[in-house]
């Protein structure tokens, strides 16, 4: 006689099933939990980059114009200086006999002259020899005036406030014309020259604001104003020069640094969502919109710029409607949504370098 065994197993992993199951549906059919944003129309600054570097806004390079020995030197490296401070005097007691030397001969010839005008007035001499005598005393003025200036030639003087640089000379060296001494430069503020393309002549005016940045100071950002702008393009790179001015009164930027700058562009309006609010298929983009119900479409859009972590809308979405923000990998076409905080899209405008295609 067969006797028929029961199999406990699989019924009771049926009946596990069956309590089971309406827990799962539930759960299935759960509304996934999600943010949203508001789509707002906002102002977007795109600003022109470009590097550039730095010059001091007076330089020069002290040299001396004659041949002559150091006899006082007033050097500090690094140090300050005020206009007409006296910076290197040459040994000039040959030049000053010369100057005395044409004084003397002036002022006697000066004497001349007026014993001569006496005896004009008497018409004891004549015009002709009155005007020779005036002629002798007019070369004369003119000799001591050029003897004068070739001795301040032996005394060199700050031309303008600024910082002096390094230098290698001593008292009694003996020194050529021509012959850099050091440098001057006027830090209080500085030019700063760059070039930019020339399609973006008609985005920037005299004016125009721009920052700055270097790797000297990588936690600073220097503002300045467009001075000037080269009337000229170059022809081979399609360039224009633009010459900007940064105050300095802090002495932090100094002649030869390289800068990296953005120049502000005009303002525009455009939508912005961000960027994880997007998904991907192929070359097409689209958002979740949630409607009055809370249930969310998918619909397309066409992008623009990229903006940091948020992108530009050109097509698809109009002011007003609500996005799904972060939960979209959960949201399905169709599918209620469970509603947390609203965010609201940052309304100051956006400032970022220009993309260019």
């Amino acid at each position: 006689m067969t006797r028929s065994t029961t199999h406990p197993i699989p019924y009771m992993a049926a009946l596990l099933l069956l309590c089971l199951s309406p827990f799962t549906l539930a759960a299935g059919k759960q509304a996934p939990r999600v943010t949203s944003t508001i789509v707002q129309e906002e102002t977007i600054e795109r600003p022109l980059s470009a590097i550039g570097s730095l010059t001091a806004n007076q330089s020069v390079d002290i040299t001396p114009q004659i041949d002559g020995r150091i006899v006082s030197l007033e050097l500090s490296e690094g140090g300050k200086v005020e206009q007409g401070n006296t910076l290197i005097k040459l040994d000039d007691r040959e030049q000053s006999a010369k100057v005395t030397e044409a004084k003397i001969s002036l002022k006697d010839k000066k004497r001349q002259l007026d014993y001569m005008q006496t005896l004009f007035k008497r018409k004891a001499v004549s015009q002709d020899e009155l005007e020779a005598m005036q002629a002798e005393v007019d070369r004369l003025t003119a000799q001591l005036s050029a003897e004068e200036a070739i001795l301040d030639h032996y005394s060199i003087e700050a031309p303008f406030n600024g910082t002096l640089g390094f230098h290698e000379v001593s008292l009694g060296t003996l020194i050529n014309a021509a012959t850099v001494i050091t440098t001057l430069d006027d830090l209080s503020s500085m030019k700063l020259t760059f070039e930019l393309p020339e399609n973006t002549l008609s985005k920037i005016n005299p004016g125009s604001s721009i920052t700055a940045s270097t790797e000297a100071w990588p936690n600073l950002q220097f503002s300045g104003v467009i001075e000037t702008i080269n009337p000229r393009i170059d022809p081979v790179n399609l360039t224009f020069k633009v010459r900007a001015t940064l105050q300095n009164s802090d002495r932090k930027l100094r002649p030869g640094m390289l800068m990296r700058i953005n120049v502000a562009g005009p303002a525009s309006t455009a939508l912005v969502v961000p960027a994880r609010s997007l998904l991907f298929s192929g070359n097409q983009r689209f958002v979740y919109v949630i409607d009055d119900k809370g249930v969310a479409h998918q619909r397309s859009v066409q992008t623009g710029k990229t903006l940091g972590d948020q992108i530009t809308v050109v097509s698809g979405l109009e002011i007003g409607e609500r996005i799904v923000d972060e939960g979209i990998i959960k949201v399905s076409d169709g599918r209620k949504v469970s509603l947390g905080e609203d965010r609201v899209v940052n309304s100051d405008s956006h400032k970022g370098p220009e993309s260019r295609s």
